[in-house]
């Protein structure tokens, strides 16, 4: 099989960003007890680690971001990103007993198990699509602005970017796929092959 260049396939890995951001959506707004859905996916090419944050930093200058290694056939990152207002009043609605207007370390705790939620919910739906099992690592939460949160997190690894753009309570939230470069022929192939 010969292998397809990454922008012949970006379009079936936008359908696929969009399923696993759909479904993370449901299964954060049903862990939250809030509506929450996508609203777009954005497919980009080859980003720099720039493109990311002018994306992420449409949600404000101070950002909660939980991201994850993606591991086993499926190599590459995920990112989900807050606004810092909007995360302590997602703590404060898992945990009501944390201080408001603030985010301690239960809060904290919340947050990233939000975030292992909305990642499970992606890979749950990406592992159905490609019919492989696929898994991630241990969340890890960061706060800071968007260009210091993609550095501690991790930026693109010279692969495409799937931005999922999600509506959370009326307030916005963005889910970055980065699946890593030498990957993505066989997903695509995975996908097609279905």
């Amino acid at each position: 099989m010969t292998a397809r260049p990454i922008s012949q396939g970006l379009e079936a890995l936008r359908r696929l960003a969009a399923e696993g951001g759909a479904e993370s959506a449901r299964a954060v707004g049903k862990l939250v007890g809030i509506d929450a859905a996508l609203e777009s996916v954005e497919a980009i090419a080859s980003p720099a680690p720039e493109d990311l944050c002018a994306i992420a930093q449409g949600l404000g200058p101070e950002l909660v971001a939980v991201g994850m290694e993606l591991v086993g056939p499926l190599f590459g990152r995920l990112l989900l990103f807050v606004g810092a207002t909007d995360a302590e009043r997602i703590a404060s609605r898992l945990v009501p007993a944390a201080p408001a207007g603030s985010l301690d370390a239960l809060g904290e705790s919340a947050l990233v198990e939000a975030g292992n939620v909305a990642g499970s919910a992606f890979v749950s739906a990406v592992a159905r699509r490609v019919r492989a099992p696929l898994l991630h690592g241990v969340p890890r939460l960061t706060r800071g602005d968007a260009r210091a949160c993609i550095a501690e997190l991790g930026g693109p690894g010279g692969g495409p970017a799937l931005a999922s753009r999600l509506r959370c309570a009326g307030q916005p939230a963005l889910l970055l796929f980065l699946p890593a470069a030498d990957r993505v022929p066989a997903l695509v192939a995975a996908m097609e092959a279905r």
